[in-house]
Formats: C-alpha cells, sequence, structure tokens
C-alpha cells in the first residue's frame, strides 16, 4: 500500500477480516463436519453449541486502566456443557498482531503481569521506538562508526524523520544498554507473547483468547492451523527460542526492528507494532 491508498487498504483489511470470521463462524454453526474437525483439533472435551462473532461494530470490552479496548478474541464458542472458548482467528499467515504506544504498552505489561518495567528498559523503549525528549540531541551527537558518510547520512535522515534511533546508533549511544534491551526480552518473552496473543489491555479473563487459528475462507490462501496460546507460550519460555531474540537482520537504516520467537517487533507511526508469522508459530509448536 503507497500512502495515498494505505486507508483504503486498512479499511479493506478490517472489512474482509470480519467477513472470514462470520464465514467461519456461520460454518461452525451448519456445518457438521466442519464443526466436529475443531472439536477434535482443539480437544475439547465437550461439543459445540454455537459460534458467534462481534462484527464491524463490536463493543470495546473494560482495559486495565478503567477504559475500553479491542478484545483479542473474534469467535466465541459455547460448548454443550456450558463452558466458553474465546479464538483469535488469523487470516492472514503474516502481519500485525498488536499496535500500540510506549507508555501505554509498558503501563499495560506492569499491571497485566504484575511486574515493574526497569527504568533504563524504559529509556531504551522510549528510544528505539518513540516519546525520549532528548532524541534529537541523541542523534546529532552520536557518532556511527566504520560505516561509508553516504549511509551515515541516510540512517540520521531516517531517524531524524521517525522521531527515534536505529539499532547501530542505539549501541553506539550505550552499548550495555542495547545488551539490557535483547535480554529483557528474553526474559519476558513469554508474557510478551500472552500479551500479545491471548489478553492486550483486557482486564477480564472472559474476554482473553485461548486459541490461535490461522483460517481463511476467503480464498486467500489455504492455511488451517489452530493453536492453544498457553502452550505455546510455555513452549517460548524456552532458551532455544529466546536465542532467536536479536536486533533485525536488515540493516538498511542501521538496523530498526527486533527479531522475535514469533515474528518481529518495530516502529510503526510513532508505537510499537508486534507482528507474527505461521511459520515461526509452527515452530514453537
Amino acid at each position: 500500500m503507497n500512502s495515498r491508498n494505505r486507508s483504503q487498504g486498512w479499511k479493506h483489511a478490517k472489512i474482509s477480516g470480519h467477513s472470514n470470521e462470520i464465514i467461519i463462524a456461520k460454518k461452525i454453526n451448519n456445518n457438521k463436519f466442519f464443526r466436529e474437525n475443531l472439536e477434535k483439533k482443539c480437544n475439547f472435551n465437550s461439543k459445540i453449541e454455537t459460534a458467534t462473532v462481534g462484527g464491524l461494530n463490536e463493543k470495546n470490552v473494560e482495559d486495565v486502566f478503567g477504559g475500553g479496548t479491542k478484545s483479542k478474541t473474534d469467535l466465541k464458542i459455547t460448548l454443550i456443557n456450558d463452558k466458553k472458548i474465546n479464538i483469535s482467528i488469523k487470516k492472514g499467515e503474516e502481519g500485525q498482531s498488536y499496535l500500540i504506544g510506549v507508555d501505554r504498552f509498558i503501563n499495560g505489561f506492569e499491571i497485566q503481569f504484575e511486574c515493574k518495567v526497569p527504568e533504563n528498559i524504559k529509556r531504551a523503549f522510549k528510544l528505539f521506538f518513540a516519546g525520549a525528549d532528548d532524541i534529537t540531541k541523541i542523534i546529532e551527537n552520536t557518532e556511527i562508526n566504520n560505516i561509508e558518510d553516504k549511509k551515515k547520512e541516510k540512517i540520521k535522515g531516517y531517524e531524524m524523520r521517525k522521531n527515534r534511533i536505529s539499532w547501530i546508533t542505539l549501541q553506539q549511544y550505550d552499548l550495555q544498554l542495547s545488551k539490557k534491551f535483547i535480554e529483557w526480552f528474553k526474559e519476558n518473552i513469554r508474557d510478551i507473547f500472552l500479551f500479545c496473543f491471548e489478553r492486550g489491555l483486557s482486564k477480564n479473563k472472559s474476554d482473553w483468547a485461548d486459541f490461535i487459528w490461522y483460517k481463511n475462507e476467503l480464498g486467500e490462501n489455504s492455511s488451517d492451523n489452530i493453536f492453544n496460546i498457553r502452550k505455546l507460550s510455555e513452549n517460548i519460555h524456552n532458551e532455544n527460542f529466546k536465542i532467536m531474540i536479536v536486533p533485525g537482520k536488515n540493516k538498511t537504516f542501521g538496523g530498526t526492528t527486533i527479531q522475535l520467537p514469533f515474528g518481529l517487533v518495530q516502529w510503526h507511526q510513532g508505537q510499537i507494532q508486534f507482528r507474527h508469522n505461521l511459520k515461526l508459530m509452527k515452530k514453537i509448536l
């Protein structure tokens, strides 16, 4: 999408996403084979009674700040034994899983997981994504070594436009902070995963998602993979996956992303954007 039709593209993605959810819910309710296949994949201990979706006009749910937020749940399943199952549907094999402002992420993360994000890590978030008051001064005064002048200019120009610093500048500015930043992601990857896929800022457990379902009924791809979020979160809290957490490989602007076991995290329109990738999700499972 170019800048001219970006808003139209997002609108189309939203509408088509809801269309996909409606088709899936109808198939669960009306197609016995489709319904039983889902029951088998998820190991439900009871048969499905109904499936419902919120639609385009779905109301916000209560968030941890006392306001409202979008639920991570797209599809609500009610079993015959009255148990409720919440499913997050991904119609694409990769894409955005969560977009959130820096302060809102830090404050929400602390509340959701009853923890304290260290001050130096908050500083790293604001430098790498958005919010540091002294960002212009840092960009101007931090010398990037061992690269040609033309590339330096390109990186500095990018940083000024986006009002954030790239990975190469963060390393030059404070090498220990850059290392601590990666370590924080490694130490907290389980909760980061749960934040992105299970709950977001939703306060009530009844609004949290239990499964992620890669399912597209619009003919755009043939994926049909469903994952138990809690199982994935336990698997991801493992050294084999933590070593995957590294600065992004694309160095065009000095490194602008952090690779994660389930995708990556990057700057997007002055916010933190977590992205998912089906191939990586399969590896976690």
